[in-house]
């Protein structure tokens, strides 16, 4: 059984950015298969997380009444020039990011990890190196392949 998140963790991250619009944020998710990631500044270093959940509740709070394609037909550039929506309205990764992301060193233990998840309810940890610029991610999914059925 692995012992440390450096173990078990996804290594090099996909990273997003603060500027990065709505439309940007969601073919990072698709073109990486990631449903979440960290988000760096210019620096390389982290200032929040980001993820799919967060992104579907801000698009959705931004439209009064949308249709149930609203999402889809935002997030997907095959849409008919008739059904794409409105030019989204300037909104940036770090209009809606978690500011303060549950972090991890990969040397941390993976059981103390699993208690700290569970604790403040979060799915995925970004695991940081000392200068705080994001070596891997841990999810939930991860976890759960190392602790035995």
């Amino acid at each position: 059984m692995a012992t440390t998140i450096g173990e078990v963790m996804t290594k090099n991250p996909v990273c997003a950015t603060p500027g990065m619009s709505i439309r940007q944020l969601a073919a990072l998710f698709s073109e990486h298969g990631v449903s979440g990631a960290p988000v760096v500044g210019p620096d390389g270093k982290l200032v929040g997380v980001v993820s799919r959940t967060d992104l579907f509740r801000r698009v959705t709070a931004e439209a009064s009444g949308p249709s149930a394609g609203y999402l889809f037909d935002l997030l997907n550039d095959r849409a008919p020039a008739e059904r794409q929506p409105m030019p989204e309205p300037l909104i940036v990764v770090g209009d809606f990011m978690t500011e303060s992301p549950v972090t991890a060193g990969a040397t941390d233990s993976v059981s103390a990890m699993a208690r700290k998840m569970a604790e403040r309810r979060v799915h995925r940890v970004v695991v940081v190196d000392a200068n705080k610029k994001p070596i891997g991610v841990v999810t939930t999914l991860d976890l759960l392949r190392v602790f035995p059925a």
